[in-house]
Parts: C-alpha cells; structure tokens; sequence
C-alpha cells in the first residue's frame, strides 16, 4: 500500500486534531504536581461529577446525597462507600438510547464488542469523544510514534464483521497513513503483508495482541530478518498482554511490545511508556480503585477488581465503573492522590477460575505455567458446567512421556478437578477476533 508522505499526514493530523481533539496538556502536567496537590485536583473533579450526576433525574440515592457536601475532605472520606456501577446498571438503570435526548447532550452513542456477553451500550458527550482522541494521541506519543508515522495495525476486517467502511473513513484512514491488516484470518498472507508494509519504515505498529505474536512467531520460525529502526514502537491492545509475548515481538522487530489498556467505554485508561514498567494511569481524567472480593480498597500486590471513574464524561455516568478487569499496584505507585500506575494486569475477572474445591486461579498463572511448556505455542482453558476443565492446546504436541509429565504437574496442582488435554489446529476466537484464554462456559 502506498503512504502518503509524512509531511503531508503530519498536517493532516494536525488539522484533525485541532478539530476533533482536546488539549492534553492535563495529562502532561499533572504527574509533575505534588501528591497533595494532585488529591486536592483530583478531588475537586470528582466533586464536580458527583455534583452534576447527583442533580439528575437517573441519580443513585447515594448520588444525591454526596452532591450536598462542600468539602473535597469529606467527598475523599466517603468516596470508597458510593456503590460500584456494574455492566448491568448501565444496561438498565441508564439507558444511553435516551440520554441525548434525555439530558439535553451533543454526542454518541456506541456499545461494546461483546465478546464476553451482553454488548454494553453507553453514551459519550461531545467533550468525552475529544478527551478519548487526546488520550489515544497523547498516550501513542509517549510510547513513539508521530502524527504522519505510517502505522500497521493488525486488527479485524470491517468485512469480516458484515460491516461496510464509509468511502470518507477510508481517505482519513489513508491521510493518517494507517495501513489495516486484517487479523481475523490469521495465516502466512497475514505476515506477508506486514513485512511488505515495513518498506514504508520506520513504522509504528499496533494491534490484538495475539495477532501481533502470531505474526511475530511466524516470522521467527521462517527466519525472517528485520533491521533495527525500521518499526520505531508497538502497542497492543484488546487482550492482555505477557512479558514473553513483549519479548518474542522484541525478537523479531527490535523493539518491545508495549501495554496500553483499555476499552471503549473509557478508551486508554493505562499505558505503558517504558518497557517493564508500570502501566501509567492517565490522571487526571481517569481515577481508578483495585478494591477486593469485599468491595473494599485492595493492598500493594494483591489482586483485585479495577473500578474506574471519569471526570470528563457526562453522558453515561461512570462513577467507580467495574470494567470486570483484575490487576495489582505496588506500594511505590500509591500516594495520597490515589493508584498512578498498575503494576500486573490479570485478564478479565471472567478469566479468574474458581475450582469446585475452591482455590482460585488468575489467567496469569496459566500463562506462567503453559511458557515453561516448549510444545505449546497457544491455550485456552476453559471451565466447564459439570466443575471439569477443558484444555485447548496448539502447538507441536507431547511425546508420551512428556504427557505423563505435564499431567503429572497439573494434577498436583489442580487436586480434585479433572480436566481434558486436547490438541487442536486453532484455538477458537470470539467474533470480534479476540482470543479468551481463559473462560467459564454458560
């Protein structure tokens, strides 16, 4: 595919920035204030959406009640006992279909993919739809990239989706010199792409990140050669994404995959700048909580549920929002302002298993578990209705004795739950191309 060159990309972007995106300056600025400086900032935002949200007519109780207090101190105090908003609250008790309408409001409605159940429909203002396209920029300059960089993006084929791309979306696309691989058919014609596109570099690249390891792996495994500089950065996005799979990228394309989260509902809400380390929360337009099974604030290092709330959005009100996400922080990245950088992103709480005896198991574990297993380039496991587990396997398979091995070691870990090895050609994918490694049937 021909780019159009940077000098004129980079003008375009700039003029589409000027028009659709807000300034970022909040999120360049705010890590440079004091942590009491920055829980004051923070304060006042939150206060100002309990006090906007409070005065509607969709208000919780607990809502109306917090819009009358005039201290960010005591906002602070209580903050940790307003509910936590669930997917279903927003599917019932706030319709987005109405809230435009409803509340007066310029924007858009939209929903998620689904691809863990229900879609979820909400509803961004028109500030909230700038603020998402500032976040997404500012966050992709910190990783590398320059408006003009032509960037690869291995993602999904509108087609493949039933969907048409409009004839403008297409020249946009090519303005901002995008290059869109389709990653739902995933093959050698995939990595053929990829490679005749990097003739374009330096490049930036971006993508699911099982689709970028594939492409990654089948590179490695044909010998395929890149030189340093051609690809300047890459993200991922959509899955989560492991250490090794940074690595392996890293192998092939001289740099690492770095983890930038988050989901349309909220759009960036974490990005990693710097390899091996914490994903930087993007405060202060985000404030996010890790609470645990009590719904109360997590310690350093333990798992818990990641609540996120907006202080620009006022259409859908997501106010201490479970995005049904697991991650930890360490201590070094908790002040007095609150969490500034998650530490491990576990998958989704839908991905944490919990055996008919009991014992829990993070996504996490069974990625640490399947690396130390050569003969398995990819997994799912899956907990069936009847407690038993399913294990999907992709890769070279076991020799006999490496079976009685492998079986040995989960049978020590797993006690009472049976569970199935099965080999299979391809590890299904859910319809929006994502590839779930862990899930409960239903």
């Amino acid at each position: 595919m021909s780019i159009v060159p940077r000098a004129i990309s980079n003008w375009w972007w700039q003029r589409y920035l000027r028009r659709n995106a807000t300034s970022w300056d909040d999120l360049q600025n705010f890590p440079k204030l004091r942590p009491d400086q920055q829980r004051k900032e923070l304060g006042e935002r939150l206060l100002r959406q309990i006090r906007y949200f409070g005065a509607r007519a969709d208000a919780l109780p607990e809502w109306r009640e917090a819009s009358r207090i005039e201290s960010v101190d005591d906002l602070w105090r209580i903050w940790p006992d307003l509910p936590i908003i669930k997917k279903d609250d927003l599917r019932h008790r706030f319709p987005a279909a109405e809230m435009a309408q409803r509340f007066n409001l310029s924007g858009q409605a939209n929903c998620t993919g689904g691809s863990t159940g229900e879609p979820v429909h909400f509803f961004h203002d028109t500030q909230m739809m700038k603020s998402i396209l500032a976040a997404v920029t500012f966050s992709a300059i910190h990783m590398g990239w320059t408006p003009g960089m032509p960037t690869i993006v291995i993602w999904g084929s509108e087609r493949d989706v039933k969907k048409q791309t409009t004839l403008r979306n297409r020249i946009h696309g090519k303005l901002r010199n995008q290059i869109l691989v389709d990653g739902y058919n995933l093959s050698d014609k995939t990595v053929e792409r990829v490679f005749a596109n990097l003739n374009s570099g330096p490049v930036a690249m971006f993508g699911f990140t099982s689709m970028l390891e594939f492409v990654a792996r089948r590179a490695l495994e044909t010998n395929r050669e890149v030189r340093p500089g051609v690809v300047r950065t890459a993200w991922n996005g959509g899955e989560t994404l492991f250490a090794e799979q940074s690595e392996l990228f890293r192998r092939v394309f001289k740099v690492p995959l770095l983890n930038r989260y988050g989901g349309r509902e909220l759009s960036v809400m974490a990005c990693q700048f710097e390899p091996a380390t914490p994903l930087h929360v993007l405060r202060p337009w985000l404030f996010a909580e890790i609470v645990n099974d009590q719904g109360r604030p997590a310690s350093a290092g333990e798992i818990g549920r990641l609540l996120w709330t907006s202080t620009i959005c006022r259409g859908t009100p997501f106010l201490r929002y479970d995005v049904e996400d697991l991650g930890n922080f360490r201590a070094s990245d908790q002040s007095e302002s609150g969490i500034s950088g998650i530490h491990e992103l576990h998958g989704r709480v839908g991905g944490m298993l919990t055996l008919p005896g009991g014992k829990k198991i993070s996504n996490l574990y069974w990625n640490h578990f399947f690396k130390e297993i050569g003969e398995v380039a990819q997994f799912q496991v899956i907990l069936r209705k009847d407690g038993a587990l399913q294990i999907l396997l992709r890769g070279d398979g076991f020799s006999p004795h490496r079976e009685t091995h492998v079986r040995g070691l989960l049978a020590h870990f797993l006690g009472a739950t049976q569970f199935q090895l099965q080999w299979v050609k391809s590890i299904p994918r859910t319809k929006e191309g994502k590839l779930l490694q862990v899930y409960r049937e239903v």
